[in-house]
């Protein structure tokens, strides 16, 4: 027996990532771009001496850098731009052996003394190839000084070297450097053709693979393909040689898109038992962040297809099951309530990093999801009348009935005509879907704005948070246009505009409040412009007499004046400098006082 059968040498395992590596210009995945620039100069003979890749890590800058390589040594050329793979030169290049194609790493070699050497060489001519190529990854990481050295043999190279420069921040490599290189950006690799490359990868080793397993490690890799790879490598061991999706939940570490979707539905129906689930996932030391992340692509995608149809999900990176699921859950919710959900996530998702306890999160989660989902479920009955009756007339599709109003006088339900539920919905998303310039103001105006309907007519109410949105459509110009665009469509059906306690028709002056004696005008918000400043002017005519009383627009800036006129502007609501808080203290005027 020899000595090499005693002691025979170990298998090399090469990790998934590097073997299925790209090794052709057609192999690369999700960079068509870049692959079509390289091509087309490569097929004209226009190849420069210095390009700059940029992108994200794991979307294939080295590997395109090498396959570009290739392609300049490559010494068959019926293959056209394309390297052949199997002459001496592409070998060597992609065995990593080739003397002529040299990978720096710019983050360990990154001092003037590196570059120095660099250049000592450089001049020297190829060894057995065409072209001399350096590859220098992470560029970004070089000094000022290496920079500088780095300038001047790129300003004028050897006929032969050529010059690849990687980075994944590109705006921080001089522009000095970046002016002399050919920019080739790189994109983030989509999911959809993340999920394709995996499950050729798994049919090519012969592995079982659940498409909703490959689609979760294709959103985890946030675009990057390598660490796709490394994901899926992962996964085989803990799923016996296939990839399933519990195996991937058990080292991701739960909180996956398909989890989210089953807490989701099941809040909304049972929120004792999704609740608990929650917890339980918690308790297994589920990432919190990673919970609040899933979360809000599942009610994004709901109130993206409640919003604008099945036809808006082409343009999201969605499996057939996602998809399904988003199909059969959308017409349980409202757009109210996934607003909601995704105002309380879109909060919550800035704290997780302040270091806060998982319990409490999790409490602040429900706790703003709660009042958002219930706006969607069942709704309790009223004087014999369930809510779910009251069918929507905007675009959140929930009606409930109107309290009656208790300070203004209001028609009774004998003397208003009948209110024609879909005509009313037809008026008002055509309202917010209208270009007419005219009807801007309104448009804005109107956008936060939910729609009521009952007895007294149609009621528009504005949150609090956005009053400024209630004073605008209370400008007697913009409640004429509503007026007018209202009773073409529907005719004497009454509008009642609210914010809070505040409220007003349409077909009426808005009551202003008063000015109680002794007060400044200035510090009551809301108050109109003219009216404040008739009240400060009677104030000084009884102390003055009429004498004393400047000018209306003495304090006018006739700079702001000037600036309007070039656009054919005008000053819709202004604040007051008394108003130190909220967005009180807003007053109305027109730069033609």
């Amino acid at each position: 027996m020899t000595e090499n059968e005693l002691f025979p040498s170990p298998v090399r395992y090469v990790s998934l990532y590097r073997r299925y590596r790209p090794l052709r210009f057609e192999e690369v995945v999700g960079q068509d771009a870049a692959v079509s620039v390289l091509r087309r100069s490569l097929q004209t003979g226009k190849t420069v001496h210095a390009y700059l890749f940029s992108g994200p890590r794991g979307c294939g800058k080295t590997s395109l850098a090498r396959i570009l390589s290739k392609a300049l040594n490559c010494t068959d050329d019926n293959h056209g731009v394309e390297p052949c793979g199997i002459c001496p030169s592409c070998q060597a290049i992609t065995a990593g052996e080739s003397l002529d194609v040299i990978e720096i790493d710019g983050a360990s070699n990154r001092g003037i003394d590196e570059v120095r050497e660099l250049k000592a060489h450089v001049s020297l001519a190829p060894f057995s190839s065409r072209r001399k190529v350096y590859i220098i990854d992470e560029v970004h990481m070089l000094t000022e000084p290496a920079f500088n050295a780095l300038l001047k043999t790129l300003e004028e190279p050897p006929a032969h070297a050529v010059f690849i420069l990687a980075t994944t921040e590109p705006h921080k490599v001089p522009v000095t450097i970046r002016s002399r290189c050919q920019h080739i950006p790189f994109r983030r690799i989509s999911g959809k053709d993340i999920a394709a490359r995996l499950s050729l990868v798994c049919e090519k080793e012969g592995i079982a693979a659940d498409e909703a397993a490959l689609w979760e490690l294709a959103r985890q890799a946030d675009g990057a393909m390598r660490d796709a790879l490394s994901l899926l490598e992962q996964a085989i061991p803990l799923g016996s040689g296939a990839v399933t999706i519990d195996s991937v939940r058990a080292f991701l570490g739960g909180g996956s898109r398909s989890e989210m979707e089953k807490f989701a539905a099941s809040f909304r129906t049972r929120p004792d038992l999704a609740v608990s689930d929650l917890m339980e996932s918690l308790r297994r030391g589920t990432s919190m962040e990673r919970i609040l992340e899933n979360l809000f692509l599942v009610f994004r995608d709901l109130w993206i297809l409640k919003a604008w149809g099945e036809t808006a999900l082409e343009g999201l990176e969605l499996s057939g099951e996602e998809r399904a699921f988003l199909l059969g859950e959308v017409p349980s919710w409202t757009l109210e309530g996934l607003r909601g959900c995704l105002d309380t996530l879109s909060r919550l998702i800035g704290r997780v990093r302040t270091g806060m306890r998982t319990d409490v999160l999790s409490g602040l989660l429900l706790q703003g999801l709660g009042p958002a989902v219930l706006a969607s479920g069942p709704t309790p009955k009223r004087d014999g009348v369930s809510l779910r009756q009251e069918q929507a007339v905007s675009q959140e599709e929930r009606i409930p009935r109107l309290s009656p109003v208790v300070s203004d006088p209001e028609p009774t339900c004998d003397a208003l005509p009948a209110i024609d539920i879909d005509a009313v919905r037809r008026f008002w998303i055509g309202l917010l879907e209208s270009r007419d310039p005219e009807d801007r103001q309104i448009v804005a105006a109107i956008t936060p704005a939910r729609v009521l309907a009952g007895k007294g007519g149609v009621e528009v109410d504005f949150p609090p948070r956005d009053r400024i949105c209630y004073e605008l459509i209370r400008l007697e110009r913009n409640r004429r246009r509503f007026q007018v665009l209202k009773e073409g469509v529907l005719g004497e059906i009454p509008f009642t505009f609210c914010c809070g306690k505040d409220r007003f028709f349409e077909k009426e002056t808005p009551v202003m409040e008063a000015v109680p004696a002794g007060e400044d005008p200035n510090t009551i918000p809301w108050l109109r412009r003219d009216q404040s400043e008739d009240a400060e002017r009677a104030k000084r005519k009884q102390e003055t007499g009429p004498e004393a009383e400047p000018p209306r627009n003495a304090s006018r800036n006739t700079t702001i004046e000037e600036m309007l006129s070039w656009f054919g502007g005008e000053i819709l609501l202004v604040r007051t400098e008394d108003q130190e808080s909220g967005i009180g203290g807003f007053e109305e005027g027109s730069a033609g006082e």
